[in-house]
């Protein structure tokens, strides 16, 4: 039981981090990635999309979609 209640509470740490990166990605992006939006330039949509392919790469893993879908 001991070893059930760490890995508990081991776990229910990493799920306090992933919500504050969670939190600090949703400002970053509330943000417009820290750009003012008449600076956005075709780099700025480069790094948008290099964003979004790792969001989606978690999503489809969480939700198993895509490569993951078993």
């Amino acid at each position: 039981m001991k070893n059930n209640d760490q890995a508990l509470a081991a776990f229910m740490d990493k799920i306090a981090e992933a919500t504050e990166r969670l939190a600090e990605l949703k400002n970053y992006v509330d943000d417009h990635m820290g750009e003012s939006p008449e600076d956005i330039n075709w780099g700025h949509v480069g790094s948008a999309e290099y964003m979004v392919s790792k969001l989606t790469e978690l999503t489809d893993w969480a939700f198993q979609r895509g490569e993951y879908e078993k």
